[in-house]
């Protein structure tokens, strides 16, 4: 495959989005986003966005991915959603020992790798190479789709262990138990691992604390935005979906009140003040997100460049802007929905299926714990010492 340029990329992402309005209602009603989407994502090369270029990856900017998951989220939130994860799990993968990239890429570069990284695995240190690993972990989003999984867990029940473990699909079944209020189609099912053999270095450590950790990885994989930290750029990789959601709730809002009268003022609903203003306001806050979005990786791929230090309170604050950035998409969602009455009830409707995805998108830890990070960064502004509120 020739490598594409970043427009391409975006280009064709784009391309997608009438398809995926299309396929969205289905894929709901199936809970899982259908393969000829997860093909077409393959078939474009936006699966390779930030794999190594060793491994036939492109190596491309956060600011593409960003956009590639604004677009896919656009056409249908679940498709941003999983899309977004399995593309970032290609950069955290760049982070483990080569040993763990030679074992997922070197016979598939498109191979997906989907996860849970919540620590409810139990990991026994003691065995020859490696780990024995069992668990089960809930949320593990497109996970019908993956190829490799990364779980979450503590070696020996300690908390201060909290790892990564990498695993083949061979070693993980699945629960089919995603029976929800939304997201939907992002068909994050639990996934069951028993007794597993995971060697040394398809494990590494996870959380806010490796920020500033050598991870192995970095020893053949040099591009420096690779050591910028994980945590933040998954925090917008996840709330960037957001965004296109909101973009998709305009759409439709626009859609549907193009030719409505209200039967409360018998005016055209185009022409009320407070439509227009929650649509303005709406276009405004994704224009702002998205400026703001590209500003801050851009940021955090120019620090690592300069191999300088990130210190706490600028973790805090970047990792709070991309944390807040959903819920502020709800809330201007929520303006709109509460505009369009009693049609935004019927699920023939685009509109309760997106405000639903929304809705739920806001109680994910990348976005969920915002404020616990904006506390945070009011006590790095007191002088206070600096300290990590969460786990994500």
């Amino acid at each position: 495959m020739a490598t594409p340029s970043a427009a391409q990329l975006i280009a064709a992402s784009e391309k997608m989005i009438p398809s995926l309005v299309e396929r969205a209602p289905a894929d709901e009603a199936n809970g899982m986003v259908c393969r000829a989407t997860v093909d077409e994502i393959v078939q474009h090369g936006l699966l390779r966005v930030c794999q190594p270029k060793r491994y036939q990856g492109w190596e491309m900017p956060f600011s593409t991915l960003a956009q590639i998951v604004v677009n896919l989220a656009r056409g249908d939130h679940s498709v941003g959603w999983i899309y977004g994860l399995f593309a970032l799990h290609s950069h955290h993968l760049a982070m483990f020992d080569d040993r763990a990239q030679r074992d997922v890429w070197e016979a598939d570069p498109d191979a997906i790798i989907a996860s849970s990284y919540s620590p409810y695995g139990k990991a026994i240190s003691g065995a020859q190479g490696g780990y024995r690993l069992s668990g089960s972990w809930p949320y593990s989003s497109g996970c019908d789709h993956g190829d490799w999984f990364f779980v979450g867990g503590l070696v020996d029940g300690d908390q201060a262990k909290f790892r990564t473990f990498l695993v083949p699909k061979e070693y993980v079944s699945i629960v089919d138990d995603w029976h929800v209020f939304g997201l939907k189609a992002t068909g994050s099912k639990t996934i069951v691992v028993k007794d597993a053999f995971v060697p040394d270095y398809r494990s590494v450590p996870f959380g806010p604390d490796t920020e500033d950790f050598e991870f192995p990885g970095f020893a053949v994989n040099t591009e420096p935005r690779y050591r910028a930290p994980y945590l933040v750029v998954f925090n917008r990789g996840v709330t960037a979906v957001s965004i296109g959601s909101l973009q998709a709730m305009i759409d439709a809002f626009v859609d549907y009140n193009r030719r409505k009268v209200s039967m409360i003022t018998g005016k055209a609903v185009a022409e009320l003040p407070d439509a227009l203003e929650a649509a303005g306001e709406a276009v405004a806050l994704i224009d702002q997100l998205k400026i703001l979005a590209i500003h801050d990786l851009e940021a955090l791929e120019r620090y690592a460049a300069e191999r300088n230090r990130f210190s706490p309170a600028t973790v805090n604050l970047f990792r709070y802007r991309a944390q807040v950035a959903g819920q502020q998409c709800l809330k201007a969602a929520q303006a709109l929905y509460e505009l369009v009455g009693g049609g935004g009830l019927y699920e023939t409707l685009p509109i309760s299926r997106i405000y639903r995805n929304l809705i739920s998108a806001g109680n994910h830890p990348a976005t969920a714990v915002w404020r616990a990070t904006l506390r945070q960064v009011g006590s790095d502004a007191f002088g206070a010492p600096t300290t990590r509120p969460t786990r994500f």
